[in-house]
Order: structure tokens, then C-alpha cells, then sequence
């Protein structure tokens, strides 16, 4: 049903056009009306109705004055004036501001009703090309996602050549060209499992992509379960500093108190074949959140003043080695990746102070303290102690003597990378069975036109971004092409074996507009609907 707003000064007038149209039995709702633009305006604006019927002469602001406001704020809303001067300036200025019709009274019930269902059908026509503006931007965002996830790795790995760099970027319509450039690491963070479906964490990523849609300075790439990368471009280095400070307090205001966070920012280099450097930089801060509080940005200037507290917070000359802080190592196995080891190893280890660290029996304390830890998390995940010792390589071969902190920072971090990657297969087979699951919700729920990658993470209780990683992983296919061509082949079999029209097929199938069928079907089959129909036929 459509909403129409009345704006007409004289009351019998007004009332007439109320009343004497059954406008609900015409597919329309009146959700307002007044005497004049001024006393309108507030209430339009509050309303938002699509279609707005206004007299052209009124005190205190007249009805060209009023569709000339509204048409900033509201360019998609159909105006018709209703007038009593035949003067063409009048209609002219009307053409010029975007009204949709001119009516000359007096003006029948008849006419008036066949303008707004005239303009009700440009809104429908429009509806449908944005909707099928907004399906292909989505079909080419998520068939690229993957795309640049890769590119993205490989550009701070810095392993491509200036022209590689080049060539991807206009495969994938990425412009990098800049000066000056920085990395920020940023991670929206639940109250419990970071990978577990939460609404608000989903509600704050829809919210930032759409904010960071005016920034044509800022390039936005997913990174799965490790939250978001930002590539900040400028001119120069005040600048770049200048557009981090209005990312985070955008970042900050998009979580509103709601939804935790934590962010790590790299330094400012000035070649793109140097992101890498920043990358590392914005790394180390962003691997601080295992021991930081969290809803804070860390610079990578604040990363050795933060290892110093947090050697003065945790120092064995302090504490019972019984005291010793467990916390840490039991959410970084939880919550850890195999590219954070490396760095939480390091920020652990400064933690304890030089003198105990010295000591080869402290080194191997820590080692069995960290094995006990282990021990303990892998047969939370239903891992036997047979097991356990059959994959746990490093822990069958720790020497009796751990000469040095070197020696024993290059021991604890095999073990933990050996741990988390027996996580992580532990994690693989319970997701296959949750793919398994997604997929058999889709077969069931494709023609619903409304079917969304967050509709299905939610109904296994995924956060989106994980669960878009691992179906791609799992299937070797992004959700919409998954989609997309489980509906091609139920269309393909309505085509083949039934005589239903095109439009009713696309309809069943999970199409509401014909026309994006018909254009997703050619772009992926390779001939029209029509076509393959009368390739059956013909006996192909």
C-alpha cells in the first residue's frame, strides 16, 4: 500500500478529496494532511509518504515552495500539484522542481486518482531497478569478496610487483593510487563467542559499510573470523592521521556502547609496495588485544609502553608462580589465529622479568605450565590423551636443558601453533556439519526472494563474516553463486518440464522481478529463458 500526504488550504476541498475516494479499496493510505506547506512540512518529513497531492497557492508557503524542500530531502517522492492557474510558468517551475503531475481544477475524483496510480507505477517501476541495481551490486561485492581477501593478503605480504599490484586493482576496481598510506586492523567484538551470530555485531557492520560508503579515501577489505582491514589513502601524513581519528570515532560511534571492540594501527608508508611494513606495525598493536581491555585503538607507537606494563602487571617476582596468570593463555587458544602466535608469545614472555627468565627452571615451568593449560582446552574439544600425544609433537621432545629465552619463545610457539591447528581440525568438522546444515536450510528456502547470507548465518549461529569464510572454503563457492545456482536448475527444470510462463517460473525460484531473472539466467546459462526452453524442443 502506498502513502499519500494531502496538503490543501481549502477545507471542503481537502475533505472532498479524503472522503469521496475509497482509497484504501485503490491500494492507498492518506497518513496525513494540513492547510499549508509550513504546518506540512514537519509532519512529511516525519511521515515519509511516497506520494505527496498539493494545492499550488497557500498561505505561508505555497505548494511550489514545499515540493522544492521535500525534493532535497525526498527526491524519490512523486509530487502532484493540484492548480487553478492555467499559466505555463507556473507549470514550468513545477517541470523544473521534479513535480510529477500538473492537474488544473477543478479535478475530478477520476483524474486524480489515475495521476496517483500513474505515479504509483514510476514507483514501482524504480523500486524494481533498484532492487536489481542492489541484487548485482551484491552478486559482484560477494563474487569479489573472496577476490579481495586475496588481494589484500597478498598486499601486505609484500610480495607483488608495483604492476601486479596494478592489475589487480583494475580487476577488481580498486584504486589505490595515493602518496601516503595506512593500515588499521579493526574487530568488532561479542560478549561471548567472537564466531557466534549476534545481531548487533551485524546491525554495527551493515551501519559502518554503509558510513565508510562516502569515504572514497578508505578502502574496506573482510577478513573473516579476523574482523576488518582498513587501507587509509592520503596525500599526506597529517592527513592520513587526520582521516584515522574520524574512522575510529565513526567505529566508535557505529558500536555505541552496545558492542565491544578493538582496533590496532599500523604506521604511515609512503609506497604502496611498503603496506606491508604498516600491516606489521598495526599488527603487533591489534595481536594486544588477547591482553588489552577491549573497546580501545592501539597505536603502534603505544605497543612498547603497553609490553612494559604489561611486564610491570604480570611479573613473577611479584606473584606465586601458582598466581601465575592463566587467563591470557586459555583465550588466546580459544580465540587465537596461527598469524597472532608469533606476536602473543613475544608480549607473553616480556611479561616476566629478566631475572626469572634467566632461570632455565622458571623457562620450564612456563613450558609445563603452558602444557597443563593445553592439556586442559583440548579435552574440552574431545581430544584423548593418546591423542593429544600422537599430534602434540614438540611437547614428546622438550630438551632437559632450555638454553636461553630464545630456545624456549621458538619451543612454546610451536607448541601453540600445533595446538590451535588441532583447534582448528577440531573446529573443520563441526563446521562441515554446519555447512551441511546451511545448505539443506537453503535448498528448502531459496524462493524466498529475501534470502540473505545473514538470514542463513543466523540460523546456524554464525557471525555473517565467519560464516561467508567458511562456506566459501567449504564449497568453493561464495553464498550468492551457491545460491544463485541451485535456483538456475530448478529454473531450468520448470523450463524443460512444465509450461509455465517465464515470469511466473522466475517468480517460484525466488525472483520477484522478471527482468533480473531473465538477466541472472543469460548471464549464467548462456542464452535466455526463451532459448533454452526451445532448445528442449528442439530435441537438444
Amino acid at each position: 500500500m502506498y502513502k499519500v500526504f494531502l496538503v490543501e488550504d481549502e477545507i471542503v476541498i481537502r475533505e472532498g478529496i479524503k472522503n469521496k475516494i475509497p482509497w484504501e479499496q485503490e491500494g492507498f493510505q492518506i497518513v496525513g494532511d494540513e492547510s499549508d506547506g509550513e504546518l506540512a512540512y514537519p509532519m512529511i518529513v516525519r511521515e515519509r509518504p511516497d506520494i505527496l497531492i498539493t494545492d499550488i497557492k497557500m498561505p505561508f508557503m505555497d505548494g511550489l515552495e514545499l515540493s522544492k524542500l521535500l525534493k532535497k530531502d525526498m527526491p524519490q517522492m512523486k509530487i502532484i500539484i493540484i492548480s487553478g492557474y492555467s499559466d505555463f510558468g507556473y507549470a514550468q517551475k513545477a517541470i523544473d522542481i521534479g513535480v510529477s503531475e500538473y492537474l488544473l481544477k477543478p479535478v475530478t475524483s477520476a483524474k486524480l486518482v489515475a495521476a496517483v496510480k500513474n505515479a504509483a507505477e514510476v514507483i514501482d517501476k524504480e523500486r524494481k531497478e533498484k532492487q536489481i541495481l542492489n541484487q548485482y551490486q551484491l552478486l559482484v561485492y560477494q563474487k569479489h569478496g573472496e577476490k579481495r581477501k586475496e588481494f589484500f593478503n597478498a598486499l601486505v605480504s609484500g610480495k607483488m610487483s608495483l604492476s601486479q599490484i596494478i592489475e589487480q586493482e583494475e580487476e577488481l576496481g580498486i584504486n589505490m593510487v595515493a602518496s601516503v598510506f595506512c593500515v588499521l586492523l579493526f574487530q568488532f567484538k561479542g560478549q561471548e563467542d567472537m564466531y557466534e551470530y549476534s545481531d548487533e555485531i551485524v546491525q554495527c557492520e551493515a551501519r559502518m559499510t554503509e558510513a565508510l560508503r562516502a569515504f572514497s579515501d578508505i578502502r574496506v577489505f573482510e577478513r573473516g573470523m579476523d574482523g576488518w582491514a582498513f587501507i587509509l589513502l592520503g596525500e599526506t601524513e597529517g592527513g592520513i592521521n587526520e582521516l584515522t581519528l574520524e574512522l575510529c570515532d565513526i567505529l566508535i560511534h557505529i558500536c555505541d556502547n552496545k558492542v565491544h571492540y578493538f582496533g590496532g594501527i599500523g604506521k604511515c608508508v609512503n609506497r604502496v609496495r611498503d603496506l606491508h611494513k604498516s600491516y606489521l606495525d598495526a599488527n603487533r598493536a591489534f595481536s594486544l588485544r588477547y591482553f588489552e581491555s577491549r573497546d580501545q585503538f592501539v597505536s603502534y607507537i603505544d605497543v612498547h609502553n603497553i609490553k612494559e606494563y604489561i611486564g610491570n602487571r604480570i611479573n613473577v617476582r611479584e606473584l606465586k608462580l601458582e598466581k601465575l596468570d592463566r587467563a591470557l593463555l586459555e583465550d588466546f587458544l580459544k580465540r587465537g589465529t596461527i598469524h597472532d602466535v608469533n606476536e602473543f608469545v613475544d608480549s607473553y614472555f616480556e611479561g616476566f622479568s629478566t631475572n626469572a627468565i634467566s632461570s632455565s627452571i622458571f623457562r620450564h615451568y612456563i613450558i609445563m605450565d603452558g602444557y597443563s593449560v593445553i592439556m586442559k582446552f583440548l579435552k574440552t574439544l574431545k581430544y584423548t590423551e593418546e591423542m593429544i600425544y600422537g599430534s602434540l609433537k614438540s611437547l614428546n621432545c622438550v630438551p632437559d636443558q632450555l638454553y636461553g629465552l630464545e630456545e624456549c619463545s621458538k619451543l612454546y610457539k610451536t607448541i601453540l601453533k600445533e595446538t590451535i591447528e588441532l583447534r582448528n581440525r577440531n573446529s573443520q568438522k563441526r563446521y562441515a556439519a554446519l555447512i551441511d546444515q546451511a545448505k539443506e536450510y537453503i535448498l528448502l528456502q531459496f524462493t524466498m526472494s529475501d534470502l540473505t547470507l545473514d538470514k542463513v548465518a543466523s540460523k546456524v549461529n554464525v557471525s555473517p563474516n565467519y560464516f561467508s569464510s567458511l562456506f566459501n572454503q567449504e564449497t568453493g563457492m561464495t553464498f550468492i553463486e551457491y545460491l544463485t545456482d541451485i535456483r538456475m536448475e530448478k529454473a531450468k527444470e520448470y523450463l524443460r518440464c512444465s509450461g509455465r510462463k517465464i515470469t511466473e517460473i522466475g517468480f517460484m525460484v525466488g525472483y520477484q522481478d522478471s527482468h533480473y531473472f531473465s538477466y541472472l539466467f543469460k548471464k549464467t546459462q548462456y542464452c535466455t529463458p526463451s532459448e533454452y526452453r526451445m532448445q528442449g524442443i528442439g530435441g537438444e
